[in-house]
């Protein structure tokens, strides 16, 4: 007997993004993105308590350039059933991961909104970006390795060698 996998949308995610130029100029970008359908493969893989491994969670945000063929300010949609990042320029831990309140707060207390802020420095992940993900799981912080937990596309965002772009991942689960 064939037992079909339920596509479950358990979790949702924005991206809240500041790019700071040499000049002082500032860009910022407000995004949404999708929960790959393997993401629920990550989760039941955190929740194994017989696991041990401490580095299952979600450890690192890929940003990439996408395919050369697509229209930089027009790439295709984020779709659930993507795994990997189709041109990965970079991968970087965050720099923290902190809970926010039903307010829009940092909060210590435990919640169901987690952030995950990650800050590529000048010389990091220069190019025309168009793509990022989440990934966690065994290998994560190798390129192109772990599991994707979200995906995001996008109109090109040139991020030049004298500028620092820091993303804020929100999760609402």
């Amino acid at each position: 007997m064939l037992i079909e996998k339920p596509r479950i949308i358990l979790a949702r995610g924005d991206i809240f993004a500041t790019m700071k130029h040499k000049d002082g100029s500032i860009e910022r970008r407000v995004m949404h993105n999708v929960i790959v359908d393997v993401a629920s493969e990550l989760m039941a893989e955190r929740m194994k308590e017989d696991d041990g491994n401490a580095s299952n969670g979600i450890m690192v945000l890929a940003i990439g350039t996408g395919d050369p063929g697509w229209d930089l300010q027009n790439p295709p949609v984020a779709t659930s059933a993507q795994t990997q990042l189709v041109n990965e320029l970079e991968r970087k831990t965050f720099n923290r991961s902190y809970y926010i309140d039903i307010g829009g707060s940092e909060t210590p207390a435990r919640t169901n909104i987690v952030d995950f802020e990650v800050t590529y420095e000048e010389t990091e992940a220069v190019g025309a970006l168009v793509e990022m993900g989440l990934f966690g799981g065994a290998g994560s912080t190798a390129p192109n390795g772990g599991t994707m937990f979200n995906y995001h596309t996008f109109p090109v965002w040139n991020k030049p060698s004298t500028s620092v772009l820091t993303l804020v991942w929100r999760l609402t689960f």
